[in-house]
């Protein structure tokens, strides 16, 4: 239970705007980028409780009232603090309470919405991702990148990055790279792609559509959607997006690492630059970070959501309790000065036997919350985004039933998916470019076969 004071500061910093039947949440903590308190997290909660169960209310949003920040994390420094002065159990409540809000919305009754703009890492993830909608616009700017503070990609990474197309879930989680704008779209983070400018509207929009139904929600934010300006894909891991699966598929780092130094060889510069520059990036994570988030991703493909959050929050306390979140947090975020030791100093030196023994030989401290229990799916039950690889190659190879088991032609293909998806912007360009890889023509014919 949190104090009045604690009340207060929590709706200080998260604002509750109300107009016809539409609500908004308001992030409104611009000096840190809008860092996550625990006070924070519970007045989400609390106003998200409100909202679900009021009858006046259809479409819940978020969003922020800074240009340059949606939300760029957790507030770590304090949870870092707390830990290091035997505060424990505030640290883990925070956790606790984050990931409790992070299934919240993943299993929330009515639609959400939530508009990106600006930065949106870490804890800001946690807040959006697992939303049915999830806006992004020209300023979002998209990273998990906990492994270089010395932690493991949380907020229900292990749930959400397995999930994307191939290994690119791995690759964001491990490298922290960043993505922006459309690149969200394509790579399954967002659902839709709207320009910043049109953001105002399309809330106005929502305040007023008077319906909790999700189809006609999807509807008025694809009234404001905008149509790429090329036919091409707009998206900046797709020249490289073989490599990524090819250098990301093993399941150990040191694999990975040899897979990543056997492309910096290649014949095509801009493979080998990209795999140098992610040799580079790996190598200023901390190793056991990377371990351990590598083993975490993998196990994530088969967990429901709900162990996904319980896997994070043991990952969570033992990281604590390591040398390397508090040197990292104090290095990157406290000193600046960006040189943590970490310890071990590299992959070979981390021993994931004894990591195994010390995470997960005792039974979990602390247990995961959920606002509803019931809800421990293994797939999003809400899918308003552009089509997965995987459902593309189900229409290819005829294990979709809706688009029959026989042969299809690309053109075929395409049209399939532009009626499926009512014309929605940017699945042609999704499509296109995922045949052009993943496909080849049968000789003296037109159907098309999977090639994997």
């Amino acid at each position: 239970m949190l104090s009045s004071a604690e009340t207060a500061e929590g709706d200080k910093y998260v604002l509750a705007v109300s107009n016809l039947t539409g609500r908004t949440l308001v992030l409104n903590r611009p000096q840190t980028l809008n860092s996550l308190t625990l006070p924070m997290v519970q007045s989400i909660k609390r106003r998200l409780q409100e909202w679900e169960e009021s009858e006046l209310c259809n479409v819940v949003m978020i969003r922020s009232n800074s240009a340059k920040a949606f939300c760029a994390g957790g507030d770590v420094v304090q949870v870092s603090r707390d830990w290091q002065h035997g505060n424990r159990g505030a640290a883990m409540r925070f956790f606790q309470a984050e990931y409790q809000v992070n299934h919240y919305i993943a299993s929330y009754k009515k639609p959400i919405v939530a508009l990106l703009s600006g930065y949106t890492m870490g804890g800001g993830v946690g807040l959006s991702v697992h939303a049915p909608f999830r806006v992004a616009s020209e300023t979002t700017v998209f990273a998990m990148p906990e492994t270089k503070i010395g932690f493991i990609p949380d907020v229900g990474a292990t749930f959400f990055l397995p999930r994307l197309d191939g290994q690119t879930g791995v690759y964001l989680g491990l490298t922290g790279r960043l993505l922006r704008g459309r690149d969200l779209l394509y790579a399954g983070i967002a659902t839709h792609y709207v320009p910043t400018e049109r953001l105002p509207l399309l809330e106005q929009r929502l305040q007023g559509v008077g319906t909790s139904d999700y189809d006609v929600v999807n509807a008025a934010i694809e009234e404001f959607a905008a149509q790429p300006e090329d036919a091409a894909i707009e998206y900046s891991l797709a020249g490289v997006r073989e490599c990524i699966d090819r250098c990301f598929q093993h399941s150990n780092m040191e694999a990975i690492v040899e897979a990543l130094r056997t492309e910096a060889k290649s014949a095509q510069e801009a493979h080998a630059k990209w795999a140098r520059e992610t040799l580079d990036t790996l190598g200023k994570m901390s190793p056991s970070s990377l371990k351990l988030a590598l083993d975490q991703l993998r196990k994530g493909q088969q967990l429901n959501i709900q162990g996904a959050f319980a896997l994070e929050l043991r990952l969570a306390e033992k990281r604590l309790a390591s040398h390397d979140m508090h040197e990292g947090i104090d290095a990157l975020l406290v000193r600046k000065t960006n040189d943590p030791k970490w310890d071990p100093p590299a992959l070979e030196q981390v021993d994931m036997a004894r990591l195994y023994e010390e995470y997960f030989s005792t039974v979990p401290n602390y247990r995961p919350w959920f606002v509803d229990p019931a809800a421990a799916f293994s797939e999003y039950p809400h899918k308003f985004g552009l089509p997965t690889e995987r459902d593309i190659g189900a229409v290819v190879t005829g294990a979709n039933p809706q688009a029959g088991d026989f042969g299809m032609s690309r053109g075929g293909v395409l049209q399939f998916f532009d009626r499926e998806y009512g014309s929605k912007i940017g699945v042609g360009q999704k499509v296109a470019w995922v045949l052009d890889r993943k496909t080849r023509t049968l000789p003296d014919s037109d159907v098309l076969q999977w090639v994997d």
